[in-house]
């Protein structure tokens, strides 16, 4: 069988056995904050209206994830601008390149949990590279989810 992909496997903390090809992975340009070691990453479930969270799995620390959603899903009038040297980073030639992530953080309550939208994670998916940027922009790193309104 030539010309086919060969598949990987790895064994994660958070959602168990998956695997993935190698056209699955992003590779980070830095790395995420904090996670020195964490450069390639693979999205791992289907995000989707009634269900808006996929994991980002590391593949070179099998123990790191991070629960990411589309931001503009949760907070209407979410802008920024990429700078340019981001821009060149990432080979980002139109905004139709990328999609743009958050990180989610779920405490013990649901309710609370949060979103930073102040480093949001850009992915160039035509080039499968990624970059987590700060924004000049003024937005929290914890932005609630859920509205407290509610019953």
């Amino acid at each position: 069988m030539s010309g086919g992909q060969f598949f990987m496997k790895i064994l994660t903390d958070y959602v168990g056995e998956i695997e993935f090809k190698e056209s699955d992975i992003i590779t980070f340009m830095t790395p995420m904050y904090g996670f020195a070691e964490s450069k390639r990453f693979i999205l791992v479930g289907t995000m989707t209206e009634e269900f808006p969270f996929v994991w980002l799995q590391s593949i070179d620390e099998e123990q790191v994830a991070f629960l990411v959603t589309n931001p503009f899903f949760f907070k209407e009038g979410y802008d920024f601008n990429i700078n340019e040297l981001d821009m060149d980073e990432l080979g980002i030639a139109d905004d139709d390149d990328i999609e743009i992530a958050a990180t989610v953080v779920i405490p013990n309550e649901v309710k609370d949990a949060t979103m930073n939208l102040k480093s949001p994670i850009v992915i160039n998916y035509m080039e499968k590279i990624a970059k987590q940027i700060i924004l000049d922009e003024d937005y929290p790193y914890k932005y609630k989810l859920f509205s407290q309104t509610e019953g």
